[in-house]
């Protein structure tokens, strides 16, 4: 794989497994590992008879024991749990130190040790690798950090308690932060998924994996929310989320440890990612992973007398025959689409182009959060780093503090740089001509554009906004505001949003 720019960050790039990937394997009542290679059948793996198998990634050998180790005090049979771990193995020494400091523990551990490549921007696909190997007897499925830690005793009692909760097998407990939220749009899912919900084996094992894209926990949100709305107004829901309060997990912060540059290139990375799933082809994946659990669910509440799936029309045709006496030489046809209009999918998309609004809890313009989405998605470039950049350049701290000065100033005169923003954003057109290049710029000018016409639309179609506008130009009037801010743990950020 060529090291250069266009590689980097290459969205596309699929990750080998067996690339001089090692598996180590280690029953809960054995001293030390065995290792095979990635797709080495193994029965002390492959058949672990294990209530749940717990997937996540680490390079940290203290966090991934501590972590362990806290589930394992919290449970009551430890040997039904089963751990599964990617970690880097460009140094032999570390593999070698994780295996040894790991070896204690008495439950099933799983360890896949593979090069570290291009490292956070395809750790995602480690976990679809990771499920793949888990055991075949294992109930539940979960997907963690190595920061996480479960608070309740006897946790894995609990757990038990529900097996079989739908008779079908097929549903996710939701236990995060998030469990009690409920989901209005897709953007949602993206932004705020439930984190540490514990699937069923066969609900993931109909999709095949977590998500052919970034990340597990969003992909799989997206899934929860068209299998949510697939039978919409009808009465019934093929919704299969379940709210539980008796198993929680702590930790969930995310970032934790990072130094400035580190955590800019993972915002910058995240983002890139974010942006990802919500491609059409992917939402459309997601749609068909939900229609999948739908015929499921249809086949053991019903009889089909056929099921047809036209891949090119990306629909499914299910078939049933007709238990009344004069529809008896006709069947029923049921036409099941998962294919997303691109006219309406691309308008949506683009009005919900603001980085501030759909990434973080801070109160922000429109055009400040268009700037953002700019300079990351396209130009690959952290907006707070090119500030950090041009204040340590001398050459540059000259221009740096004009800018600053003419910024200032429009502040200052905000009776005029307020009425004006609205028609020409003139400070945010400042820092897009000193932070972007040409291309940016353009880009910039274009997105602008789009906007001025949405809102011209908008006063054609509402003109009731038009007072709104002029409240908002001569009252100032505030959109929102930021009670509590977390930058760890963005769920306990509280933004209070008016209308």
């Amino acid at each position: 794989m060529k090291n250069n720019f266009k590689d980097r960050y290459d969205l596309n790039y699929k990750v080998n497994p067996n690339d001089n990937c090692v598996k180590y394997v280690k029953a809960f009542n054995d001293k030390k590992f065995n290792d095979y290679l990635y797709d080495d059948p193994c029965v002390k793996s492959d058949y672990c008879d294990s209530l749940i198998s717990v997937i996540f990634n680490s390079n940290n050998i203290e966090s991934s024991y501590n972590c362990i180790e806290k589930f394992i005090k919290k449970s009551k049979h430890p040997d039904k749990l089963q751990f599964c771990i990617k970690i880097d193995n460009d140094n032999d020494k570390f593999v070698d130190e994780f295996l040894k400091k790991l070896s204690p523990l008495k439950t099933n551990l799983l360890i896949l040790s593979s090069p570290k490549g291009r490292g956070y921007i395809d750790l995602w696909q480690w976990v679809n690798f990771l499920f793949k190997v888990s055991s075949k007897k294992s109930y539940f499925v979960m997907n963690i950090s190595d920061e996480m830690t479960v608070n309740e005793n006897n946790w894995d009692v609990k757990l038990n308690k529900y097996k079989f909760y739908e008779k079908d097998e097929l549903f996710r407990l939701r236990t995060s932060v998030y469990k009690n939220r409920n989901y209005s749009n897709i953007e949602e899912c993206g932004y705020a998924p439930d984190t540490t919900a514990i699937y069923t084996k066969k609900y993931l094992l109909i999709q095949e994996d977590f998500s052919p894209c970034f990340g597990p926990d969003n992909g799989q949100q997206f899934v929860a929310f068209y299998l949510s709305k697939l039978n919409y107004p009808r009465h019934y829901q093929f919704s299969r989320d379940y709210v539980i309060n008796d198993i929680s997990f702590g930790g969930q912060g995310t970032n934790m440890g990072l130094s400035e540059e580190k955590l800019y290139e993972r915002q910058l990375i995240n983002y890139l990612l974010w942006c990802n799933m919500f491609k059409l082809k992917f939402q459309e994946e997601y749609f068909l992973r939900a229609r999948k659990i739908q015929l499921e669910i249809i086949k053991k509440n019903s009889h089909i007398a056929k099921l047809i799936h036209k891949q090119y029309s990306k629909v499914f045709i299910v078939i049933f025959k007709s238990k009344k006496a004069y529809y008896r030489d006709r069947d029923n046809k049921i036409y099941l689409s998962y294919k997303i209009n691109k006219i309406k999918y691309f308008i949506q998309g683009f009005k919900n182009i603001d980085f501030f609004k759909f990434q973080t809890s801070y109160d922000m313009p429109l055009l400040v959060g268009i700037i953002w989405h700019i300079l990351l998605k396209y130009l690959k470039i952290h907006p707070k780093k090119i500030t950090s950049h041009i204040k340590r350049d001398n050459k540059k701290s000259l221009i740096y503090n004009k800018l600053k000065n003419i910024w200032n100033f429009l502040n200052k005169k905000t009776y005029i740089s307020d009425k004006l923003n609205f028609i020409l954003p003139i400070k945010y057109m400042l820092l897009a001509l000193k932070f972007l290049d040409i291309k940016g710029f353009v880009l910039f000018c274009i997105y602008y554009t789009f906007y001025l016409f949405f809102i011209f639309v908008s006063l054609v179609l509402k003109p009731q906004m038009i007072i709104f506008i002029i409240d908002d130009l001569y009252k100032r009037r505030t959109l929102s505001y930021l009670i509590t801010s977390n930058s760890i743990d963005q769920s306990k950020t509280i933004m209070l949003k008016g209308d």
